[in-house]
Order: C-alpha cells, then sequence, then structure tokens
C-alpha cells in the first residue's frame, strides 16, 4: 500500500470581522491634586560629597605588649634620649617607641635656654 503524503497548501488570509465598538464608561471626576513643594534652586559647579563616617578600628594586640615598667622608663627618658637609644634600651624596635611615644601623647620640651637681651640702639637726631 502507498502512504499518502499530505502536501502543504498557502495558507488562505482569513477576513476579519470589524470588532464592535464597546460604549465606554464614563470617567470619575479626579481628586484635587496636592500643591508640589517649590523646587530647590540647583547648586552650581561640582557636587560636594557627603562626609563618610569614619571605620571603627578594632583595638587588636599585635606584638608585645607594653609592660607599666616600660611606659615608665619611656617617659622618664624619652625627654632626655632620642627614641633610638630608648629602643636599644627597652629591646623594642624604633617604630614600635615612635608609636607609643604618639599614643601617649608625649612631646618634648624646648630646652630652657637663656637668650641674650637686645640692646636698643640710640637713636641720633
Amino acid at each position: 500500500m502507498a502512504v499518502k503524503r499530505k502536501t502543504r497548501t498557502k495558507a488562505k488570509p482569513k477576513a476579519r470581522a470589524k470588532a464592535k465598538a464597546k460604549p465606554r464608561a464614563k470617567a470619575k471626576p479626579r481628586a484635587k491634586a496636592k500643591p508640589r513643594a517649590k523646587a530647590k534652586p540647583k547648586a552650581r559647579g561640582r557636587a560636594k560629597a557627603k562626609p563618610r563616617a569614619k571605620a571603627k578600628r578594632s583595638k587588636k594586640q599585635i606584638g608585645k605588649a607594653w609592660l607599666a615598667s616600660e611606659i615608665r622608663d619611656l617617659r622618664s627618658a624619652y625627654k632626655t634620649k632620642p627614641a633610638s637609644a630608648i629602643a636599644k634600651t627597652l629591646r623594642r624596635s624604633l617604630a614600635s617607641v615612635r608609636g607609643k611615644i604618639s599614643a601617649l601623647g608625649l612631646k618634648k620640651g624646648r630646652a630652657k635656654t637663656a637668650k641674650p637681651k637686645a640692646r636698643k640702639k640710640a637713636r641720633r637726631r
């Protein structure tokens, strides 16, 4: 027996039925709009960035902790000796000594030396 094959034919355009226009419902009256706030005048030039909140640092101990006796020695020796000499006596790095000095807020006071008084020059007339 022979098998019948279906042949494709071109689709015929279907006649579209015209859609009947539906009557529209009456629109409801709108409520009055609230008055808008006045627009702010635009700033000229570059926009300023907002300040950022500072990041919280964790006070994690790095390295060897400072003993009370070491801090006492540091305070007493700082006024007379340089930081490098103090670092050698305490057996700590120069960076750690400088960091501790900064953390403690130590400042070297100026040496009090007697300044010679300036002599006033006599004016000749």
